[in-house]
């Protein structure tokens, strides 16, 4: 079994790196050599879904289910897959202020041969690191879109305000 483990701290909120980890369905759009992601089944607090990604030159296909502790983290394990043995992990969250998030990912995969040392470190020194920072600018960029909303919603309603105000002097002109 091949394991590796890196942890980070995001500078995002908790509930937006939240949204997007268990925002499955949108993995595809950017986790590098992920295919496809369909969610097959919610139950509770249990995610199932079919991963297809891109390994070695192979498509491999598998099932996971997920378990989600809202806001602290989340494990899963493989239910069935044709490539490896085994794909097991998890995300540990704890939140460090109101502004960042100390984040652990661990996994574990069995493959069906021996895996060179290499390939582990790779995944360990480079592979997941930038995996992890796809999720944290995937997080930012959830995160400032309500901001931006806010200040364009305050942005229209500021120039009706100002226009208002000359009308208002006006009306009160015309009545002396």
């Amino acid at each position: 079994m091949a394991g590796a483990k890196h942890t980070t701290t995001m500078n995002v909120p908790l509930e937006a790196l939240w949204e997007v980890i268990t925002n499955y369905e949108e993995y595809p759009e950017f986790v590098e050599g992920l295919q496809s992601l369909t969610v097959t089944k919610v139950d509770g607090k249990h995610t199932y879904a079919d991963y297809v990604v891109s390994m070695f030159g192979k498509k491999i296909k598998y099932s996971v289910k997920h378990t989600e502790s809202p806001k602290k983290g989340l494990k899963w394990t493989m239910t069935e897959g044709e490539f490896f043995k085994s794909n097991d992990g998890s995300w540990e969250l704890v939140a460090d202020g109101d502004d960042a998030v100390e984040a652990t990912y661990s996994v574990d995969v069995g493959f069906p041969l021996l895996v060179p040392k290499s390939v582990v470190n790779t995944l360990t020194g480079t592979q997941l690191p930038k995996m992890m920072k796809a999720f944290e600018d995937r997080a930012k960029a959830k995160a400032q879109k309500p901001a931006k909303a806010e200040k364009l919603a305050k942005a229209k309603k500021a120039p009706a305000k100002e226009a208002a105000a000359p009308a208002k002097k006006a009306a009160k002109g015309s009545k002396k």
